[in-house]
């Protein structure tokens, strides 16, 4: 018999054994490693968010989403997210003409977020018509929207953890077509029968102001798309490099240890969570004559007790995480646009509509 159709593996047939592919990503990472990359993965989100994200993609199967996660992880470390794409941010370590390029896909205004979505996400426009190209090189667009894509997920705020994304077509034309993006159509012809329906049933197609106001209330959609919002995307340059000074200030060990810190504490505290103990039979007193239900019920209370405890902690300490994670933000991660007109604020505050 041959393999069982993707239909088939995600109702509950018979399943591929994953651990080849989580041995292919961290087989050469110490433990170390690995919970760095994991926790650098986690930005501002609550760190249950990003495992949650990886959960459902793979159908709750926890062996394919932690490879997937893995995955992740290790194509994050060869794109250098941390280091280059954040870490250098709009002025990334390119050559000098490669450097002028990217810097061009900011100013000609291709992809910006601007206000909220009914659901309070944040609106994510890509204009396509401004794409050409010919005018940059393919690695001077995967770093642009590398860049572009992580700088918005930093400014997702909890319970919120995803976006809405505006492909505006208005004047798109053969010369927009970026073939190198082409490439993948045979691989997409192969991969869109796995497509899953909830997936499929996110992209919405609009042609006109009435339709994208059902997403979209009007006083968060530009003029140009018929709504109220009269603003108009103008990038606002560095006025100097010394915008990233503390990028080389030895003070970011010291905050970067406090933030371990809290990382170790969130892991005890989930382990806790999980099934170890907090909470204990003093916690809910039993006389010794009671019978073995009332002993039973006692043990279910102090478990839930113990859970509830935790969950309040953990939930606690993932606020901190994300105020120490914005803390650490100006010794690790450039400035950009958006911290420059007022969007992003010094403590991690975010204002969708603050540009002027």
């Amino acid at each position: 018999m041959g393999a069982p159709a993707p239909a088939q593996r995600r109702r509950g047939g018979p399943r591929a054994d994953r651990s080849h592919e989580l041995q292919q990503h961290v087989g050469s990472l110490s433990p170390a490693e690995f919970r760095q990359r994991l926790w650098d993965f986690v930005l501002a989100d609550h760190p249950d968010v990003l495992v949650l994200r990886f959960l459902r993609a793979r159908r709750w199967e926890v062996a394919r989403a932690v490879a997937m996660l893995a995955s992740a992880l290790s194509w994050r470390h060869a794109q250098q997210i941390d280091e280059v794409v954040v870490g250098c941010g709009e002025s990334a370590a390119l050559a000098p003409d490669d450097k002028a390029a990217l810097v061009a896909q900011y100013r000609a205004g291709k992809a910006y977020v601007r206000g909220a979505d009914r659901a309070r996400r944040p609106v994510f426009v890509i204009r396509v018509r401004l794409h050409d190209p010919k005018l940059q090189p393919a690695a001077v667009m995967e770093r642009f929207v590398l860049h572009s894509i992580e700088t918005m997920r930093a400014m997702l705020r909890y319970p919120r953890e995803k976006a809405c994304l505006v492909f505006d077509l208005t004047g798109f034309a053969l010369r927009n077509m970026d073939f190198y993006v082409v490439k993948f159509l045979g691989i997409w012809k192969i991969i869109r029968p796995w497509l899953d329906p909830v997936i499929a049933s996110k992209v919405h197609f609009t042609s006109g102001p009435r339709e994208l106001a059902r997403f979209i209330a009007p006083d968060n959609l530009q003029l140009c798309y018929g709504g109220q919002d009269a603003w108009e995307f103008t990038y606002v340059a560095a006025a100097d490099a010394s915008e990233n000074d503390r990028m080389r200030s030895e003070k970011k060990h010291a905050v970067r240890a406090e933030r371990d810190a809290l990382v170790r504490r969130f892991e005890q505290l989930s382990a806790e969570w999980a099934g170890g103990a907090s909470a204990t039979h003093e916690d809910c007193v039993v006389p010794p004559e009671a019978d073995v239900n009332a002993r039973a019920a006692a043990d279910v209370d102090v478990e839930a007790a113990r859970r509830k405890v935790a969950a309040e902690r953990r939930n606690e300490l993932a606020g901190q995480l994300r105020e120490s994670f914005w803390k650490l933000g100006p010794y690790v991660r450039a400035r950009t646009y958006y911290h420059r007109v007022g969007v992003i604020g010094p403590a991690g505050e975010v204002d969708y509509k603050a540009a002027p």
